[in-house]
Formats: C-alpha cells, structure tokens, sequence
C-alpha cells in the first residue's frame, strides 16, 4: 500500500510541470540545417561532452521534484487485522470413575468422552479452559488458559485408574466454581461429563450448584451411556479379559436439577455420534464474542527520496564545475 500524507503539498510541482513542458519545447524548436521529427532526437549530440552536458541540465529540476514528493510525505503500509476477543471462561470435569470403562460406547465411555472433549478444546481456539477430572475426588491438572496444547495433552495423558474409584459430582462442580470465582470474564461455564451418581466426596452436588448460581456461573451436565445394563471388562482366569454385563444408573434427576438452576442444561448421550452433536450444541449456546478491527501501519520513505534529491544535486555540480567546467 502506498500514499501520500500530505497532498496538498503537491501542487506546487503544476508550475514545475509546466516549467519542463517548456525547457522541453525549447529544446524541440526548429534549428538551422536539417530538421528531424522525434522527442529523443532533439537530444542527440554531436559529441558525448554535449550529451552530458544536454543531460545534467536536467538535474535540478529533478532534483526540486523529488524535493516537493519528498514534503508530501510519501509512506508505505501493510494492512493487518486485530480480533477483539471477548471469550469464555469454562472448566472441563471429566469422570474417570471405573464405570467409564463400559463398553455401551464404542471402544468405551471413557475414549469417546476424552476424545470429544479434545475436539470441543479445538473447536473453541480463543477461550480459557482448564481441566478437572474427578472419581472418588476431583483434581485440578490444568488452571484456566488459553494454551490449548498443554491443555490438549494434559487431557490426552489422563488414563482411567490414577484417582481413587468412586464418584464425587459435588466435589468435582465445587473444585470447577473456586477455579472460575475469581475469573473477571462475563460468561463462566463448567461442563461436567459424567456416567454415575454422585456416592463419594465432602460436599453434595446441589450445595456445589448453589455456589455456582451464586456466581453467575452456569453448569452443563452431560449424561455418557445407555440405561440398564452395559458391557464392562472385567479380568479373567490366567490374565484373560472377559466382558460381563452389569448395572448403570445416572442420578438424571439431580443433574436435571443443578443444571437448570445456574441456567444450563443437562443432556444424555447415548452414543459417541450423539456425545459429539451435544457438546456442537453447547458450542452453540456459549457463542465467543470476536470482533475484527482493521488498520494500517505506515512507514515514512521520504528520506529515501531526500537522499536521491542530494546525490542528483551533487552529481550534477561536480559534473558540471568538474567534468564540464562549464564557465559562467
């Protein structure tokens, strides 16, 4: 991108226009002998002294051209973009409980809840989330951040088993609401992705929900599995794995309950296609705010052609006092 900042500055180079068409009208007037027809021609000189001479005379007014670009203040630019993101500010709990190991969802509950809280963490590039996951009690492995990679991998690194078994809902929600208590960002939202009912943990999870409402912070709860009875690995004889059928049960009414009462919402996902739609829809009802500005920068080249000015003025003295030794 290129302009001029000050263009009224150039309107002084109309007479030096004007003084140019008339140096070169002169230069074109009928001489005595042969007459030739051609701009370049009324310049051909009948030896390279008088060629140089004929071109230096030329010098000043180039000179004073470039002086009056110079004045306007010619500058260069580049166009750039500044998004104003107004984010969100959520907390990710995920169940590690061993009844994620049901094989209801296919390989498990467990792979498909992890790996679609990784696609949700990619699809929301400019919010800060952290990372809880919780059984018998909940731990913090990521505060709130926007470095999505570290995030990525704390969550891909989490296996099932490295917190003691059992399922602490309310532990888990309270855990969520004191990492986002001090948060200064308009939305707050913890999204707890659960397969159980909450039978370990301190605190219960409708105590944790009124300190959330509280808060302003509001709680989507998500159901992972069918109802009734799910396929679940269990060890075998000569450390064989053999799958038995055993009972699961999601306490649907309490996070019905908590959920409505912040402002959420609670849903069931029965499947890995259905757990990926639901977290599109949560996607959806917790918009980020992006606004896109745009601007240039400008750079000033006006000494570049302050410079050129100067060596067109030196060049054309030390031509014409040195080489030519043109006498007054």
């Amino acid at each position: 991108m290129f302009r001029f900042e000050s263009w009224a500055v150039l309107f002084p180079l109309i007479p030096v226009v004007v003084l140019g068409w008339i140096l070169v009208k002169r230069n074109r007037a009928p001489r005595a002998g042969i007459r030739f027809s051609g701009f370049l021609m009324a310049f051909a000189p009948t030896s390279p002294r008088e060629w140089l001479y004929r071109v230096i005379k030329w010098f000043p007014l180039a000179a004073l051209v470039l002086l009056v670009l110079a004045l306007a203040r010619p500058q260069l630019g580049k166009l750039y973009e500044k998004q104003d993101v107004k984010g969100i500010d959520i907390v990710l709990c995920l169940d590690i409980s061993s009844s994620m190991k049901a094989m209801d969802l296919k390989p498990d509950r467990f792979q498909v809840a992890r790996e679609t809280l990784l696609n949700f963490v990619d699809g929301r590039p400019y919010d800060r989330m952290a990372y809880i996951p919780f059984s018998a009690y909940a731990i913090t492995r990521c505060p709130l951040t926007t470095d999505h990679k570290m995030l990525k991998q704390l969550i891909a690194e989490t296996k099932l088993g490295s917190i003691e078994d059992g399922t602490a809902i309310g532990m888990a929600i309270a855990t969520a609401v004191n990492r986002l208590r001090t948060s200064k960002a308009k939305s707050k939202v913890i999204i707890l992705a659960t397969d159980g009912m909450n039978n370990r943990g301190n605190i219960d999870p409708r105590s944790a929900s009124e300190l959330a409402q509280t808060l302003g912070i509001r709680i989507y709860a998500v159901g992972v599995g069918t109802t009734g009875y799910a396929e679940m690995p269990q060890p075998g004889p000569f450390g064989t794995v053999r799958t038995v059928k055993v009972p699961v049960q999601i306490d649907e009414d309490m996070l019905k309950e908590i959920t409505s009462k912040t402002g959420g919402a609670y849903f069931r996902a029965t499947n890995a296609e259905k757990l990926k739609a639901i977290y599109s829809i949560i996607d959806r009802m917790e918009k980020t705010k992006i606004e896109v500005k745009k601007f240039a920068l400008w750079r000033d080249i006006y000494s570049y052609i302050l410079w050129s000015a100067l060596v067109i003025l030196l060049s054309f003295f030390f031509v014409r006092e040195i080489v030519l030794r043109v006498k007054q």
